[in-house]
């Protein structure tokens, strides 16, 4: 006896068979391009994202560009530095002027200084003795002791002091030579001096005495070029000198030629000065440093530029014409 499912199933027409099929394949097609539609918006949104966030880096992350090299301006006064030529420097649009290898400008521009706070050392006509004198326009000062501890080495024998250093510095012995204040002037020369000889005062009348005895006050005579014998001549010198003898020991230059070592006598005041550093621009202006000793002795400083403190402690040149007369030892 057969099974009634089997014998209702064998009665389903062909036709409702095909139909199910059909019906069966629409759904499974159906799933499939939905499967396939939603990926493909995923897709399509991440890469929206991916696109939106390289937009909003892009703003908030702009690429760098070269940024243009700032000017470096250097300050005019450098505390820290020992020389005239590396503390202070020229100001900005300005260059030093060349000098000659071994010349007197370049001692001077080479010359050591004492520590930048350092007041200068005056001699105290009260108390005989040298006490310290913030009152002068110093910006610094030179590392050079005084001749001595009393008032000989004044304004003017300051610059004779530093051109008498240079040259025994450099050996130059018979060079060293000063005219002195007497009638007629009477040359004062190291070479004769370190041989033995000594200066004999007659009135207004210096003379030579080259052979000590009874008949002079000069008693173990000390010859030799040492520093010693040197300083002991200078401090002779400076008996006899003043501004007034100063020019006789110098030759006359023009504005234009001023270079480093030159000095400055002006007409109205008795305290010259020297150049110990130049410096001139693109158009040919010249600014300098100056330095000078004081009346009672002082030891011998960078002058302040009162005028312009942006410029300080250089001075346009231009500047120093009133009453200014310049020069250069011979």
């Amino acid at each position: 006896m057969r099974n009634k499912f089997y014998e209702d199933e064998s009665t389903v027409p062909l036709s409702n068979k095909i139909l199910i099929a059909a019906s069966i394949l629409c759904v499974i097609a159906t799933i499939v391009v939905f499967i396939f539609f939603n990926k493909h918006q995923k897709n399509k949104n991440s890469n929206t994202l991916n696109n939106n966030g390289a937009a909003t880096s892009s703003v908030s992350e702009p690429t760098e560009t070269a940024k243009p090299t700032p000017e470096v301006v250097l300050d005019v006064i450098i505390p820290s530095e020992k020389t005239i030529g590396t503390r202070f420097n020229p100001p900005a649009g300005y260059t030093r002027v060349n000098l000659i290898g071994g010349s007197f400008g370049e001692y001077l521009r080479n010359f050591s200084l004492r520590e930048h706070s350092t007041k200068p050392l005056s001699y105290d006509s009260q108390t005989k003795a040298l006490v310290s004198n913030p009152s002068l326009p110093a910006v610094s000062v030179l590392e050079l002791d005084l001749i001595n501890k009393s008032n000989l080495q004044e304004s003017s024998n300051s610059l004779i002091r530093l051109y008498a250093e240079y040259l025994y510095g450099q050996n130059r012995f018979q060079d060293i030579s000063f005219n002195l204040l007497t009638t007629p002037a009477f040359k004062c020369d190291f070479q004769t001096w370190f041989e033995g000889g000594r200066l004999i005062e007659e009135g207004n009348t210096i003379t030579w005495c080259k052979e000590h005895g009874d008949h002079c006050k000069h008693r173990d005579v000390d010859t030799g070029t040492e520093y010693g014998v040197f300083k002991y001549y200078l401090q002779n010198v400076m008996i006899h000198s003043n501004i007034s003898s100063l020019p006789s020991n110098l030759k006359t230059v023009q504005l234009n030629d001023l270079t480093v070592g030159d000095v400055i006598i002006y007409a109205d005041s008795n305290i010259p000065d020297i150049i110990v550093d130049m410096a001139e621009d693109s158009n040919g202006n010249k600014i300098c440093v100056l330095a000078r000793g004081g009346n009672p002795a002082c030891e011998i400083y960078i002058v302040r530029n009162e005028k312009n403190s942006d410029l300080n402690p250089w001075h346009d040149v231009n500047n120093l014409l009133v009453g200014a007369s310049f020069y250069r030892f011979k």
